[in-house]
């Protein structure tokens, strides 16, 4: 008698646990969903149960959805316009589970390798600059500001879930957010005024082809490309993706950040196309399917690479610059200014998230007043022993002002050999290039070296990008 009470006891307990609603990590207390959206919900339940849900904004509403075989489940709820008010959501397959304080606004997806990976409280003996500042607030942005941070993980197979928690913005949770994210979200919360969710999955020294799917891959490159790029790097392509990227694009979001591409330096001739594939693979992920979520990006900056005369770091931008042509609704936060020459994780993380925030300010939410795309060479011209260079997304005019002396130029004649060139800033988009150690100018360089950082920039401090006017590959 005592083993049937017993034997009862085991199965009612037994039945109570699997009655119990699971949800992947990324589903959680504290976290912003997506508004004005059809949210995706999913998790695990009771084998063909009914699954209830029901949520604070529309309490007489109720979304009722059914568990397969295996107890798997997904439904959409929609969620209202943005706001700071607390939120909840009850989930039920005979006991319930309950979300609290969730905050409905806008949730951006972020990636990438270290410097988007690195913390407000930096890393060892490199600082984010002014981090101080920005950990002592961070209490005042808990209602505004959630970030989840996916932990690192490795897989070739896709994984369903992922470690990692939701958390409001306090001093202790800001120190250990990914810097540029945060600033990114700080600088649109100002702006904007609305909760702002954070999700990012970040590794060091990753490849681009480690956060693509195989199929991806192959859509691409050869064969020998791939063997190749599975030797070049202890993360295999493929892992991070599976790992990392998967078990979070369900997770309704509005956009989407990338810093990456110091360690793909050498691949400056496709690059771009391994980007514009990726961004078409998570936006499909993300149930994009006119491949038009906005999709911006950070330039990578001025570091030596070896050796600060050289130029894979400039010909690696020029690829970076030609991806805004094969990523539609992308923009590139422009770095020339940030760099540090010994240091590959510059401490100006705040003017990255900034001007993050500017191009999606400016192209996404639609406020005007400034310019946001980085300025580009759009023209040049050589006439009595000058060069003329005519800037784009500039139109407010260039600095530096007052006549300053504008740095960063190199100019060559017909032998090639590059020379420190003067440069004025001679109109309201156009700067007058010369040297008097060339008679003759054939062409012209700005900020095209490693490290050779200039200050050439609008109105609006957005610097312009590197560029060259030649194509030459055998220069002194």
């Amino acid at each position: 008698m005592k083993r049937l009470l017993l034997a009862i006891i085991a199965v009612g307990f037994a039945l109570s646990a699997s009655a119990k609603i699971e949800l992947p990590h990324i589903l959680g207390s504290h976290m912003v969903l997506q508004q004005n959206a059809m949210v995706n919900l999913w998790g695990k339940a009771t084998p063909n149960a009914k699954v209830n849900i029901t949520v604070s904004w529309a309490p007489l509403r109720r979304v009722q959805t059914t568990a397969d075989k295996d107890g798997n489940w997904a439904t959409k709820i929609d969620t209202p316009a943005a706001t700071f008010d607390p939120q909840t959501i009850k989930i039920s397959d005979g006991e319930t589970l309950t979300l609290s304080d969730i905050l409905i606004g806008d949730v951006w997806i972020t990636s990438g390798q270290s410097n988007m990976e690195m913390l407000v409280k930096g890393f060892g003996r490199q600082p984010v600059e002014n981090s101080l500042n920005y950990i002592l607030a961070g209490g005042k942005e808990a209602n505004r500001i959630r970030m989840f941070t996916v932990k690192r993980d490795r897989s070739f197979e896709e994984k369903s879930d992922c470690e990692g928690e939701w958390s409001r913005a306090s001093s202790e949770s800001v120190a250990n957010m990914s810097a540029t994210s945060y600033f990114f979200a700080l600088n649109l919360v100002n702006a904007i005024d609305i909760p702002i969710g954070i999700v990012t999955a970040n590794w060091g020294g990753t490849r681009i082809e480690s956060w693509m799917p195989q199929a991806a891959l192959e859509d691409i490159l050869t064969p020998e490309q791939i063997a190749q790029k599975k030797e070049a790097s202890s993360v295999k392509p493929t892992e991070l993706y599976c790992a990392m990227i998967a078990p979070i694009r369900d997770f309704t979001a509005k956009g989407f950040l990338w810093y990456q591409g110091c360690s793909n330096l050498s691949d400056n001739d496709h690059y771009d196309t391994m980007m514009a594939r990726m961004v078409q693979q998570w936006r499909k992920d993300w149930g994009d399917s006119k491949n038009e979520m906005p999709f911006y990006y950070v330039m990578i900056t001025p570091y030596s690479y070896g050796d600060s005369n050289a130029i894979s770091y400039p010909l690696f931008v020029e690829n970076q610059a030609r991806a805004l042509e094969k990523i539609p609704n992308s923009g590139m936060a422009a770095t020339t200014d940030l760099g540090e020459e010994t240091c590959i994780h510059p401490a100006k993380k705040f003017e990255v998230g900034q001007r993050l925030a500017a191009l999606a300010l400016a192209k996404t939410y639609g406020q005007l007043g400034f310019e946001a795309d980085a300025p580009q060479m759009a023209a040049y011209s050589i006439k009595d022993g000058k060069a003329v260079i005519t800037i784009s997304n500039s139109e407010n005019g260039l600095s530096p002002w007052y006549g300053e002396a504008v740095e960063g130029f190199e100019i060559a004649g017909a032998d090639k050999v590059f020379h420190k060139a003067q440069a004025t800033i001679s109109a309201q988009k156009e700067v007058t290039v010369w040297s008097d150690e060339v008679a003759q100018p054939v062409a012209v360089r700005y900020s095209f070296r490693n490290f050779a950082p200039g200050n050439l920039k609008n109105m609006f401090g957005i610097p312009v990008i590197p560029f060259r006017t030649d194509e030459w590959t055998d220069v002194k």
